[in-house]
């Protein structure tokens, strides 16, 4: 699949899009100075404003963050318990050659692609129906196994790794589905509209006035557009860059599971 811009220009895409932003915002400070309209005076009272902002906006984003960390595990638990399972088969199979190891082979390989097309911007990052449905299919295997007389404690870890893939997954799924706080969002926007707003209008040196706007406002805008990304961090497809969660270790094991 060919690259979008926005994969192209990786980790840096954002800064050129906020730069852009700034850029614009500083061109019309240097119209508003120019004629006139710098109306507001600054004082103490609006500084303090304009750095309690600053620390909001990035208490918010470090709470977005701490929650990013989090998801950032869930690949590695994914393939942690589709090998347990994988291993629980093949064990079967060195014991017992009926038993088909193959078929979680193909379940396994089904459920990677169901987890990553279900990720994909054609399905809008969060349709993970279909690889719900694939982690039943695992029934059939264990129906086998047990059926070939695998101990039952052996069947209560596989089937427990079984319940815990359905767990992260209904995470993931959660996570993608609902926004970090609405609330928290519209708050973070209209701290970086009123500074903005603010230093637009204040009445400052004209050279010292348009870089103290572009500083901030870069600062701010970048922050805002982090917290929208974070928001969902797993986005596959054309809208896949360096900042969203990888599952490399998923595809990793598939390309793996294909060669065996």
């Amino acid at each position: 699949m060919e690259k979008t811009f926005k994969q192209k220009m990786g980790k840096v895409y954002i800064a050129f899009v906020v730069g852009l932003i700034t850029l614009v915002l500083m061109v019309g400070k240097f119209f508003i100075n120019k004629f006139g309209f710098d109306f507001i005076v600054l004082n103490t009272l609006i500084s303090s404003v304009i750095a309690g902002s600053i620390f909001i906006t990035g208490f918010l984003l470090a709470g977005v963050f701490s929650d990013y960390k989090e998801v950032e595990k869930i690949p590695a638990e994914i393939r942690s318990s589709l090998e347990s399972i994988l291993s629980e088969g093949s064990a079967l199979k060195r014991k017992d050659s009926g038993f088909d190891v193959q078929k979680i082979r193909q379940t396994i390989i089904k459920f990677i692609n169901e987890f990553e097309d279900g990720l994909s911007d054609t399905k809008d990052h969060v349709h993970m129906n279909c690889a719900l449905e694939v982690i039943s299919e695992f029934d059939l295997s264990f129906d086998d196994m047990e059926s070939r007389g695998v101990p039952p404690n052996y069947m209560t870890r596989i089937k427990s790794e079984q319940s815990q893939l359905r767990k992260i997954l209904l995470r993931v799924y959660h996570i993608q589905k609902t926004n970090f706080i609405p609330s928290v969002s519209v708050l973070v926007e209209s701290i970086v509209f009123l500074v903005i707003l603010l230093l637009m209008f204040a009445n400052m040196d004209f050279y010292e006035g348009i870089i103290i706007l572009g500083i901030l406002s870069y600062l701010l805008i970048y922050i805002m557009h982090l917290i929208h990304v974070l928001e969902k961090p797993f986005r596959k497809g054309k809208d896949d860059t360096c900042d969203d969660v990888s599952i490399f270790l998923l595809r990793e094991f598939r390309e793996d599971l294909r060669k065996k």
